[in-house]
Formats: structure tokens, sequence, C-alpha cells
């Protein structure tokens, strides 16, 4: 995906419980079909994956499981390309069984 500084993923630069980590993606894409927010370090990287739309707020918020710490990458596909913005969040305690 080519990096794009129209998405914004905010995240807490700690999380303390990797287990429940609030997520927030904003963007300014027209055109957005889909958003999916991928966790690289994850040994299942797809946290989550939306289906988007013109009528629809342009942000998603969730809570989603980290490993460890790791980079959180939005990839929002609109027009037949995928864009993509990350943010790294540092886990001290591990939600996917660590």
């Amino acid at each position: 995906p080519e990096p794009s500084d129209r998405i914004k993923v905010k995240t807490p630069v700690v999380a303390e419980n990797g287990a429940v980590v609030s997520v927030t993606v904003e963007h300014d894409i027209p055109g957005a079909e889909s958003l999916s927010i991928l966790v690289s370090e994850n040994t299942n990287k797809l946290a989550a994956s939306y289906l988007l739309s013109d009528r629809v707020a342009s942000f998603v918020n969730c809570r989603i499981k980290m490993r460890t710490t790791s980079d959180v990458i939005a990839v929002i596909k609109a027009n037949g390309k995928l864009y993509s913005g990350k943010n790294r969040v540092k886990v001290t305690l591990g939600g996917c069984g660590g």
C-alpha cells in the first residue's frame, strides 16, 4: 500500500494491557471502499476489517488485541488503490496469550 498522510491512526503510545488496545482511524480519502487494521507482530495480522460507504462517517473506533510492541497499520482501499497509515504501540503486557 502507498503511505498516505490522509489516514490518521490514533492509538496509545503505551498499552498496559495488550488485550484491549483502543484504535481510532480517521481518513479523508474519497471513494473509500474498505478499511483493514493490521498488527505487524501478531500471529494473525488482521485485527479488524470494515466495508465503507460514502454514507457513513470517515472514522472507525475499535479495540484490538496485541501480542507485543508493534505497528498498528490501517489500509484503505479506494478506487482500486491501497493506502496506509500506521502508528507504533508499545505493549507492556501481551494480550494474545503472551
